[in-house]
């Protein structure tokens, strides 16, 4: 039970739901300015605080890892609170529990007593729809197309009128932002919170259908036009127990749904990618946390990739980025549970499809252990067609470089520090050569030769690194240079977090670099920083990033000189009448649109969640 118990807490971490204001009202406690409960008020005899000493307070209290600090629980909506106990990722844990004790808990936590689950459709569209059309360049997946360069050319977002960017319409996530939009034509498509996914009118914001799947949590979506033998327009997503569903985009009807790997801690978050009726879905894992936990069984789970075909979800293919046997190891200690490895590797961002040579690569993280196996710490490619591995290239250092880069990080176990923290990229130079490109949590961007197994042919420090990075989740490249996210969230003064610069794709050269801004987050100054943990996207002359501190920003891709600043954790009055407020915009990449800039705020955010979608366009001078 304690394994499950934590395992449901991690989970529920990633839960990204609504925060409103909160002031606890519950009969004699008090609460400080984040809406915390101060713990002198706690009392056993009352209701919610007697259930939340019993329940939750050892890891809430003493968080670690992913685990949201209870502070961090009062930006989260009396319904997100209810919702995860009684349908979602508390559910075991609340077992046994009455609704008035899942309501007393919801007060304390939250300060206010839940309303009824929210109807998407009571913003349903009054005009119906025109056909859905897909065009070439809509934004198909978090990597923005199969290369995850994320750059578009629309004429309308560029350097000169991106400080002209106005907020033209909101809309508040049911139940929290489960992830960024995709678009397809006319339409856009949301993972939100409460198992919910919905398609809304591009121009007004207006729902055009909603589909729910209880219980689970949806993070990132991905549509594709007709393909192989699907016929229709689907919309396809992976959830936290590592299902995969097709959807007709259309209609929001369900075509398929089929789980694709039975291993209780593995995971699907990164975005599926379609190409030539295949369905090609990364697998991760959240058993990281539970390295750390003495009890846990480590270790089992593996990250790796699925094929499924397109128009029946049938297994076509799977490989686990670790293929050495499953093994007993030695117990640690007397007391201490069976041991198992090697494990981890997961994928937790989109893969790169390579149609130029038949591949799809795969950027794969740490290893559960320090068994140093083949798979973790890579950039892996198989044979789209057959799952074939055609080669692997590891970023794991050894020796001297190793011990060195563990010492200068002694407060993590330094498992984490080397993951490849990004998707990989496909650059295309204009006289058409290619190289592949990603990030690392350690602080590196490495370029590797795709016509010879992944040779690499430089690699440039940019960062300090950590285990939130480094360099995390997204380059972007607009076929001159590459745009480098920094994170460096534990970086020590008087340097800042957040940094952004540009690299030579031909030689790893450095041709800018600004330094992070000045965090301004509107909710607390307390451990405010501005990290770049988030993808970023480009347009001609300018590239934009979401911070830590809630702000979205604009930089000139010639000199890094900034263009735009719109702080989004604030509240929104939203066109479908669901308060939204923003939070950090972290995780997720800003999409560009045929002639709207789409931004989740709130979304993949422990400290400050949120539930805004905020689109903007680009006003008159």
């Amino acid at each position: 039970m304690a394994i499950q118990h934590l395992r449901i807490l991690l989970a529920v971490a990633a839960l990204s739901a609504a925060g409103l204001s909160c002031t606890v009202h519950a009969e004699g406690l008090q609460a400080d300015v984040h809406g915390l409960v101060v713990p002198e008020t706690v009392k056993a005899e009352d209701r919610g605080s007697s259930l939340y000493l019993q329940k939750c307070a050892s890891c809430h209290d003493h968080p670690q890892n992913n685990v949201p600090p209870r502070a961090s629980l009062a930006y989260r909506s009396p319904e997100a609170i209810q919702y995860a106990l009684a349908e979602g990722a508390m559910k075991p844990m609340a077992a046994g529990l009455t609704a008035e004790d899942i309501e007393a808990l919801t007060v304390l936590l939250s300060g206010r007593k839940p309303r009824p689950l929210p109807d998407p459709m009571s913003a349903a569209c009054k005009t119906p729809a025109a056909p859905l059309v897909l065009a070439e360049q809509d934004w198909s997946n978090n990597g923005g197309s199969h290369t995850n360069t994320r750059f578009r050319d629309y004429g309308w977002l560029t350097a000169e009128s991106a400080p002209r960017l106005r907020l033209a319409w909101s809309f508040g996530y049911p139940g929290g932002a489960g992830g960024p939009a995709v678009l397809g034509g006319d339409r856009v498509f949301l993972p939100a919170g409460f198992g919910f996914v919905l398609s809304l009118d591009a121009e007004t914001g207006c729902v055009r259908w909603a589909f729910r799947r209880p219980g689970r949590i949806v993070r990132s979506l991905a549509i594709s036009g007709p393909t192989g033998e699907q016929p229709r327009t689907a919309l396809f997503f992976g959830d936290d127990l590592a299902s995969v569903t097709a959807l007709d985009a259309a209609t929001g009807e369900q075509l398929w749904h089929v789980r694709v790997e039975d291993n209780v801690l593995s995971r699907i978050t990164g975005s599926p990618s379609v190409y030539e009726g295949k369905v090609l879905v990364p697998i991760s894992s959240i058993e990281d946390p539970m390295t750390h936990v003495g009890s846990h069984a480590c270790c089992s789970s593996r990250g790796g990739v699925v094929a499924l075909d397109a128009a029946t979800g049938k297994i076509l293919w799977k490989r686990h980025h670790i293929t050495e046997p499953l093994r007993d190891l030695p117990a640690v200690g007397a007391d201490a549970p069976p041991r198992r490895g090697p494990a981890g590797a997961a994928t937790y961002v989109p893969l790169a499809i390579d149609a130029r040579r038949g591949l799809v690569y795969a950027s794969t993280a740490e290893e559960y252990g320090t068994l140093d196996a083949a798979g973790p710490y890579s950039v892996i490619a198989y044979d789209i067609d057959t799952g074939e591995r055609r080669w692997a290239q590891q970023f794991l250092p050894k020796g001297a470089e190793r011990d060195a880069a563990c010492a200068a990080f002694s407060e993590t176990d330094c498992r984490n520090l080397f993951s490849m923290g990004t998707a990989p990229l496909i650059h295309t130079f204009p006289d058409g050569r290619q190289l592949l490109l990603a990030g690392q949590k350690w602080g590196y961007v490495y370029a590797m030769d795709p016509d010879d197994g992944g040779r690499v042919l430089w690699r440039s420090k940019v960062a300090n690194g950590g285990d939130m990075g480094g360099v995390i989740y997204g380059l972007a490249s607009d076929g001159e240079r590459i745009y480098v996210p920094v994170s460096d969230v534990d970086a020590k003064a008087p340097g800042r977090a957040g940094s952004l610069l540009a690299l030579d794709p031909a030689t790893g050269k450095t041709l800018w670099r600004r330094e992070g801004p000045v965090p301004q987050c509107s909710w607390t100054q307390e451990g405010c920083t501005a990290a770049q943990i988030a993808a970023l996207s480009a347009v001609p002359g300018a590239v934009f990033g979401g911070f830590n501190d809630g702000w979205l920003r604009a930089f000139s891709t010639r000199d890094g000189a900034p263009l735009f600043a719109f702080d989004t954790a604030r509240d929104y009055e939203t066109v479908n009448g669901i308060p939204a407020r923003g939070g950090q915009v972290s995780g997720y990449p800003v999409v560009i649109g045929r002639d709207a800039l789409f931004v989740t705020s709130g979304a993949s955010s422990v400290e400050r969640p949120g539930n805004a979608l905020l689109v903007f366009k680009a006003g008159q001078r």
